[in-house]
């Protein structure tokens, strides 16, 4: 769905970026030994999620004069804390 000059927002991002916090949120609060979490958490999630290109897709975005595409692409991405605390809410629902 093309924003302001036409521009797309790169929503796969947002949604891989979105994901992978709720995720991280649901193993934050699983009984998980610290060298599991940190393999899942760090390795596993951390190469899923994508914040090198979270930054190269904005940059680009903001040199293609698409600022409202790139502020809708930011703030949605800046939702990661909320899907991460979602995530364990979540996981400690259906835990307990």
């Amino acid at each position: 769905m093309p924003v302001g000059s036409g521009t797309e927002v790169p929503w796969a991002t947002i949604a891989v970026n979105l994901l992978g916090a709720l995720i991280l949120g649901a193993l934050m609060s699983a009984s998980l030994q610290t060298d599991t979490l940190l393999f899942l958490g760090t390795g596993l999630l951390g190469g899923f999620t994508t914040m090198s290109t979270f930054g190269f897709e904005t940059v680009k975005l903001l040199q293609s004069d698409s600022n409202t595409a790139a502020a809708v692409y930011v703030s949605l991405n800046l939702l990661a804390p909320l899907a991460a605390w979602l995530g364990w809410q979540l996981s400690e629902a259906f835990l307990t």
